[in-house]
């Protein structure tokens, strides 16, 4: 049930999406989405965008099937315009730019996440929350 942070490191090493991925969850840990005390979480995101229209993609994400597709213009519909403005802006990149690239790592951040087809419990997903962004 270990999640492979080693898969996730690589689709972390480019220091761009790094700095989206980290203003992405930190923009939903204050959301009240049960992450709290401003650490990273990964169940607010995945509920505003099942939330958003996004629950197909997401589910697959999270099953242990082939992951759907989702784009840009999808990722910035269902998390708002504003979330994306204040994530781009962190990151030094365009709202659309920061759209395209988090619909390329999601799906598989989301699906490493959730090696057994359900999100890990809150204390499991804190750590490799913790492990992820402390690097």
């Amino acid at each position: 049930m270990a999640v492979d942070l080693n898969q996730i490191m690589k689709l972390m090493s480019d220091p761009q999406i790094q700095n989206l991925l980290k203003g992405l969850f930190s923009q939903m840990s204050g959301g009240g989405g049960g992450g709290g005390g401003g650490q990273p979480n990964l169940s607010g995101l995945v509920d505003q965008l099942s939330k958003s229209g996004l629950g197909p993609q997401v589910q697959s994400w999270i099953g242990t099937g082939k992951n759907e597709n989702v784009t840009g213009a999808q990722l910035q519909q269902a998390l708002g315009g504003g979330t994306l403005e204040h994530v781009a802006q962190e990151a030094g990149t365009t709202p659309r730019q920061a759209a395209d690239d988090l619909a390329k790592v999601l799906p598989e951040i989301v699906n490493q996440a959730t090696p057994q087809g359900q999100m890990p419990d809150p204390q499991q997903l804190q750590q490799m929350m913790g492990k992820l962004f402390g690097q």
